[in-house]
């Protein structure tokens, strides 16, 4: 092989080792979106089953303080599922979160709080407590979408 055919090889070589790392990268984003959707999914599964405690008044009163601790185990998880900047693709996460990453990881830490202490007060059981720390723990939730999630218009689910 001469010097010009080994060129031509070492460029292919090189070419497709970029392809493939890059194929890899955009299929490690992917799975680190799902990630972050499957921990934001459960928080919202849990705030659902609150909420369904309380208007209907099923009989489930004693699992809020559990469903209160899966929130607020997932809030701990929320800064690092979000550590790598990725907002391209099927995500509705605004890039805010990386030019704003100590106030995002405030907004997750100040959701575990009020999840903890909607733990401690659904322990004790005094339901109207209960509504107003759930009413804190949405308000938590709420705020940190309204910074850092894109709004309905323009999540990626509306795009078909």
């Amino acid at each position: 092989m001469d010097g010009s055919s080994r060129g031509v090889l070492s460029a292919c070589v090189l070419a497709g080792l970029l392809l493939v790392a890059s194929v890899s990268s955009a299929q490690d984003d992917e799975a680190i979106i799902g990630y972050r959707q499957k921990v934001m999914e459960a928080n919202g599964a849990n705030m659902g089953a609150i909420g369904d405690i309380l208007k209907f008044k099923l009989p489930y009163q004693k699992d809020i303080a559990g469903h209160a601790r899966a929130i607020s185990i997932n809030a701990r998880m929320i800064a690092g599922a979000f550590e790598k900047p990725v907002s391209a693709g099927k995500t509705d996460a605004k890039p805010e979160i990386w030019k704003k990453w100590d106030e995002y990881k405030a907004d997750a830490d100040e959701l575990a709080q009020a999840s903890d202490e909607l733990a401690k007060i659904a322990e004790a059981g005094d339901v109207n407590a209960i509504v107003a720390q759930v009413k804190k723990v949405g308000g938590a939730c709420q705020d940190c979408h309204e910074s850092f999630r894109k709004p309905k218009e323009q999540s990626f689910r509306r795009k078909k």
